[in-house]
C-alpha cells in the first residue's frame, strides 16, 4: 500500500494559513496592550501637567498685591504656532532663601546646536529685588533656570477682561488682575525641542487648561 505524502505546494499554503489565523487571532490582543500602554503614558502625562499646574499656583498665590506693576504678560508664538508666552510677577518666594521679594519668570526653553545641554522644557527663573518689566527675558538660558516640566511646548497664558470667558487679554502688564489663565501642553508627536513646520494644527498628545482667581 502507497502512503500518499504532502507537496511541497501543500506545506507552504498550510504554512502562510496557520500565519494568517495566528495574526487575525492576536490582532485583538496587540491592540488592547497598545491602547493601555497609551492609557497609562496619558494619565502619566496628565499627572505630570497637573503637578506642574499646582507648582505654578502655588508661586502665584505668594505674589505681591501691593505693588502696582507687579505681573506681566508677554504674548510671543513659536515656529509652529506653538503657544510660547512668558510669565513674570512679582513674589515673596525669593525670601525663603533669605532673598528680598523679586520676580519670577515662567517661560519655555529650547535646546539647539548653541544650548545642546538644554533640556527642552517649561523653566522656572527668580530675580531677587527686581521689577517684571525689568526683567530681559530674550536673553534667558535654560542653564540659569530651574527646569519646572520637560517636554512642555505649548505654554499660554491670558488675562481675563470681560464678563464673558473668552474675553482674555493676551499681553498685560500691571496690578494683580482677578484671575488668570494658564494653559501647559505636551505634544507626543514630535520629540522635545524639535520644531514643527508641518502640520500647524497638529493635535496635542495631552495638554491641561486651569483659571487661577487672586482673592
Amino acid at each position: 500500500m502507497r502512503v500518499k505524502g504532502f507537496t511541497l505546494i501543500e506545506i507552504v499554503v498550510a504554512v502562510a494559513l496557520t500565519g494568517v489565523l495566528t495574526t487575525l487571532a492576536l490582532a485583538p490582543v496587540a491592540f488592547t496592550v497598545r491602547r493601555v500602554v497609551e492609557t497609562q503614558n496619558e494619565y502619566a502625562d496628565l499627572s505630570a501637567l497637573s503637578r506642574t499646574m499646582n507648582f505654578i499656583i502655588r508661586d502665584l498665590n505668594s505674589a505681591m498685591r501691593l505693588a502696582s506693576n507687579v505681573l506681566m504678560v508677554v504674548d510671543h508664538e513659536a515656529m509652529g504656532s506653538y503657544d510660547d508666552d512668558i510669565l513674570m510677577f512679582m513674589t515673596t518666594s525669593p525670601t525663603v532663601q533669605n532673598l528680598p521679594a523679586g520676580t519670577v519668570v515662567y517661560k519655555i526653553a529650547e535646546g539647539g546646536i548653541l544650548h545642546g545641554n538644554i533640556i527642552p522644557g517649561l523653566y522656572r527663573w527668580i530675580f531677587p529685588a527686581k521689577l517684571p518689566n525689568t526683567i530681559k527675558y530674550d536673553n534667558l538660558s535654560g542653564e540659569d533656570g530651574q527646569l519646572v516640566l520637560p517636554g512642555v511646548d505649548v505654554f499660554q497664558v491670558e488675562i481675563p477682561e470681560g464678563s464673558h470667558e473668552d474675553d482674555r487679554k493676551k499681553e498685560y502688564s500691571g496690578a494683580l488682575p482677578r484671575g488668570i489663565y494658564i494653559r501647559i501642553g505636551r505634544n507626543l508627536r514630535r520629540s522635545p525641542g524639535q520644531i514643527n513646520i508641518n502640520n500647524q494644527n497638529e493635535k496635542l498628545f495631552n495638554e491641561l487648561e486651569a483659571y487661577i482667581p487672586f482673592p
